[in-house]
């Protein structure tokens, strides 16, 4: 299995090396998350607490490495009115769980934004009159491809150091996710 430390050294695109050595860690959140029943409100809750764990944390890091990623629109306050309005605890950020190093938030950032593409499929889950704001903020046309485009010019630019970091940043994001799930057990 590919490990962090190996990408940048190989060849190959750096957003196909990003997702090959992701994919393990983005597949362990589709199926931590898959336990959690939309249409049921209890359960539904009991999500966007998990989401609400992972996500505030990981805005708050991007929003103090703005300078480092791409334009990016935040979903926190989205998330934080669904969760008043069904009457849920918001959790707080968390600062301390990504490093400080040139990269991390790029892969911090791939998560956040490819995890728009989850919500499109699963605001259709949601059962109605349950808020659905943080799930219904799609991308705007153009941005999915935009922000690939640029994350691809930027692995194929980076050093072997940096491509790492912003792989680690993706991997801890996908396991932020992860691990913000056992929370609502």
């Amino acid at each position: 299995m590919d490990t962090v430390e190996r990408i940048g050294s190989q060849n190959g695109s750096g957003l196909a090396d990003l997702r090959r050595v992701s994919r393990q860690a983005h597949e362990t959140v589709d199926e931590a998350f898959s336990r959690f029943d939309l249409a049921d409100r209890e359960s539904y809750g009991a999500f966007l607490t998990a989401h609400a764990g992972a996500l505030l944390t990981a805005e708050a890091y991007l929003a103090r490495h703005a300078d480092a990623v791409p334009a990016w629109r935040s979903r926190s306050e989205l998330l934080k009115d669904d969760l008043r309005h069904m009457e849920l605890e918001i959790p707080s950020a968390r600062q301390d769980v990504f490093p400080e190093r040139d990269g991390t938030a790029l892969g911090v950032l791939y998560v956040l934004e490819g995890s728009r593409l989850g919500g499109r499929v699963l605001s259709a889950r949601v059962a109605q009159g349950l808020p659905r704001a943080y799930l219904s903020a799609f991308h705007q046309k153009g941005e999915w491809p935009e922000f690939l485009a640029h994350l691809e010019r930027s692995l194929n630019e980076s050093d072997a150091a940096r491509r790492q970091a912003v792989t680690a940043g993706a991997i801890m994001t996908f396991d932020l996710f992860r691990t913000s799930t056992g929370s609502q057990d």
